[in-house]
């Protein structure tokens, strides 16, 4: 990382935690034990409080904080980066069929999840006599479009996403992979950190029914080394360590 992107870092996780931090006062904390009271069981009123921030935190963090994060440390290392890039084309029929039919098939537990056998058999789909065609349109929450190996497309989500988030997912990386197969796409389903602490250790089911773990998922570290650099990881806790010292003497005085 950079000294310009160091800094850019730093600010953005400065900004988005100084905006995101709420204060409680008496009545407020009096309203958080109406609405928790069985909490109250395991926390004081510290604890509460701090209970609360870190729902709202995890919210914003996915929605806010971890795509623009992500863009700014990609944007060291490419020139084509972007957070909510629609890719469209078309794509025939019986390949969106077989996208459609192998997330369901997952999603029932009908199959399990091999990333190159689903892509091999969107793909060959398409090399088949079926002529009709649909429009298809993507989101990617992070591309990078002149990554090293080809054209990169990241789905960003917490490290514990349900069933629809998962089939949701799986669907729109095989489109992905599909419009821009003469490319080398690389498609990932990317969790910013890993409760779990490994990836030995993930053992999300509901992540592991649909997604092929080894090929499709970008766990924490590997996801942030992915769009930085060897390292990356690394200097971004120490660049979090360093905000949140100055946030805590700050909210201090």
């Amino acid at each position: 990382m950079n000294p310009n992107t160091h800094q850019a870092v730093y600010d953005l996780l400065k900004n988005f935690a100084q905006q995101s931090f709420k204060r409680y006062g008496v009545k407020e904390i009096e309203e958080l034990k109406r609405a928790y009271p069985f909490h109250k069981l395991f926390l004081d009123d510290a604890g509460l409080i701090a209970a609360k921030r870190e729902r709202s935190a995890v919210t914003k963090m996915g929605m806010l904080l971890f795509p623009r994060l992500a863009k700014c440390i990609a944007s060291e290392h490419y020139q084509q980066v972007a957070v909510e890039h629609k890719i469209e084309g078309l794509l025939r029929k019986s390949a969106t069929d077989a996208i459609a039919r192998i997330a369901r098939e997952l999603r029932s537990g009908q199959r399990r999840p091999n990333h190159a056998a689903e892509l091999a058999e969107v793909l060959r789909v398409d090399d088949d006599s079926d002529h009709e065609t649909v429009k298809v349109r993507v989101i990617a929450d992070l591309f990078i479009g002149d990554f090293g190996t080809g054209p990169l497309f990241v789905e960003i989500k917490t490290s514990k996403p349900n069933l629809d988030i998962g089939a949701q997912t799986k669907q729109k990386m095989l489109t992905f992979l599909a419009l821009r197969s003469q490319d080398n796409p690389q498609a990932y389903l990317a969790f910013p950190y890993n409760p779990y602490s490994t990836r030995a250790n993930y053992k999300h089911g509901m992540t592991k029914k649909i997604m092929d773990v080894r090929d499709e998922i970008l766990i924490g570290e590997e996801f942030w080394d992915t769009i930085g650099s060897t390292g990356t990881f690394n200097q971004l806790l120490e660049v979090i360590e360093e905000v949140g010292s100055v946030l805590r003497k700050e909210r201090e005085l």
